[in-house]
């Protein structure tokens, strides 16, 4: 695959998932474009069919340098499946806003890893193993973390969360 054919097949994907970690477009744009730039200069070193976690996992390390970097630790607010459904009155959007916000505030307390398996499983969709490439992490420390993460974000929620939606 060339790079091209990889860059408009996962551009946005890795896009979103900086969006998400960040909060910043600008620098989402900025940094998905510094992971493809890294991924052209090590490209001979990848693993062929393992290009989006690579790119991924590059994508991951560059938010937590700059995380690092300036000492911020923040977390982006994402696309709720119930944000995407079309409120039918202006009631329900500010009702559907407070609870995005809620959900928002109870994540952005969470530690990183946390937020990080969060993101990855439970908005992004990845499977455990997918999940597993991108973080480096073995299967039983995902699903752990997922747990953990999901029993946080209950008691941050103050037990109003329900981990099937």
């Amino acid at each position: 695959m060339t790079i091209e054919e990889l860059f408009y097949l996962h551009n946005q994907t890795i896009f979103k998932y900086l969006y998400y970690l960040l909060n910043d477009e600008k620098l989402a744009e900025d940094f998905t474009q510094e992971t493809f730039a890294r991924y052209l200069k090590y490209q001979q070193t990848i693993k062929e069919d393992a290009e989006l976690a690579w790119l991924r996992s590059t994508a991951r390390n560059l938010a937590y340098d700059h995380y690092r970097r300036k000492r911020l630790i923040q977390f982006v607010p994402f696309l709720n499946v119930h944000e995407e459904l079309e409120p039918t009155s202006p009631h329900q959007w500010l009702i559907q806003q407070e609870d995005a916000k809620t959900l928002y505030l109870a994540i952005s307390r969470l530690k990183l890893t946390y937020r990080d398996v969060i993101i990855l499983r439970k908005i992004e969709g990845l499977s455990i193993q997918e999940t597993c490439d991108v973080l480096g992490w073995n299967e039983g420390k995902v699903k752990n973390t997922l747990k953990r993460a999901l029993v946080a974000l209950k008691k941050q929620l103050g037990g109003e969360f329900d981990e099937e939606q």
